[in-house]
């Protein structure tokens, strides 16, 4: 079959399109015909070594969320999953025909689902909702800024923040990402390349900055959140793809405004509402009230392009892979 396989760490050019035996599955293992798989942050991220929380060892297949069609169960698994159409996060393996998981771990794609939301509608989506109502805790007249204004997070988040009452501001690095930013709730789209955004910020809320800040790039410039934050407001990490932040100074830059800095894992934050949230997420993906801002669709072959297309931030929403397609 084929597989995209990274030997060792590295950049883009590591990923190579090789030919593999299909797996077959072990123990409490289900083996999935990959229909699609999305680019997730972590397929990057995992690919340089980025990462150290869930990282697979090397030689290591990318692909850490995708779907597909159940052909075969390995021992322990159930044979009910035979057939059915399902999705796989965090487990790799999806950038390949044919791809391994815990058959425990599978998601059923909702009905009313078709394979390229059935692919992406986890981790962006359930990420964005625990974002703003676990974790944020965003009420009415409440305001909202998310980084990378047009990545598949925030997107979503900037949906899901509006409709929850708040006013929500999202940052992007060219005019392109700004107009694709507009269309999905953000009411203040700021270009922070053309300007100074903490500045813009400030005028838009009459001095006083935003109650919660998104950011999943982090970086040299992350300091720059403690100034656009609101005293007794919270600035949550999701990622670092302009690096890690520098150390917080708690005595300049939380004690004075009261604020609060955290980490995000959305596993952490499903676990602590065992789902509840599901199937209004879901309600709301399958009647088009929430969009996932599906933008392009590559090959396998073209996946290091891909990789590389990321880490140059030319993305918009979200990618996917197509391997088998519509099965």
């Amino acid at each position: 079959m084929r597989a995209i396989v990274a030997e060792v760490a590295g950049g883009p050019e590591v990923l190579e399109m090789k030919d593999v035996p299909i797996p077959e599955p072990g123990p409490g293992q289900a083996r999935i015909q990959v229909a699609y798989s999305d680019l997730n942050p972590l397929d990057t991220h995992a690919r340089a070594k980025r990462v150290a929380w869930n990282a697979p060892t090397f030689p290591f297949t990318p692909g850490y969320e995708y779907s597909g069609l159940v052909d075969k169960v390995g021992e322990g698994a159930a044979p009910s999953l035979l057939g059915k159409r399902v999705a796989s996060v965090g487990e790799w393996g999806g950038n390949a025909e044919y791809a391994l998981a815990t058959a425990a771990r599978l998601t059923i794609i909702p009905e009313g689902f078709d394979w390229q939301t059935g692919t992406v509608f986890q981790t962006g989506t359930y990420s964005a909702w625990h974002l703003v109502h676990t974790v944020g805790k965003v009420k009415p007249g409440m305001s909202v800024l998310f980084h990378s204004g047009s990545g598949s997070v925030s997107i979503m988040g900037s949906q899901i923040a509006r409709e929850a009452g708040a006013t929500v501001f999202a940052t992007c690095g060219s005019q392109a990402k700004v107009d694709f930013a507009k269309g999905f709730g953000a009411h203040h789209v700021l270009n922070y390349r053309e300007g100074d955004w903490v500045a813009d910020v400030k005028r838009l809320t009459d001095g006083r900055g935003v109650d919660l800040i998104v950011d999943g790039v982090a970086g040299p410039d992350a300091p720059k959140n403690y100034d656009a934050v609101a005293s007794l407001g919270e600035v949550i990490y999701i990622g670092a793809l302009g690096g890690f932040p520098p150390p917080v100074d708690i005595s300049r830059e939380l004690y004075a405004k009261t604020i609060a800095v955290r980490g995000f894992v959305v596993y952490v934050a499903m676990a602590s509402t065992k789902g509840a949230e599901k199937p209004a997420i879901h309600e709301a993906l399958r009647t088009g009230r929430w969009r996932t801002g599906i933008t392009s669709v590559y090959d396998l072959a073209e996946v290091p392009a891909l990789h590389r297309k990321f880490e140059n931030r030319e993305l918009f929403g979200k990618s996917l892979i197509r391997v088998g397609g519509d099965l």
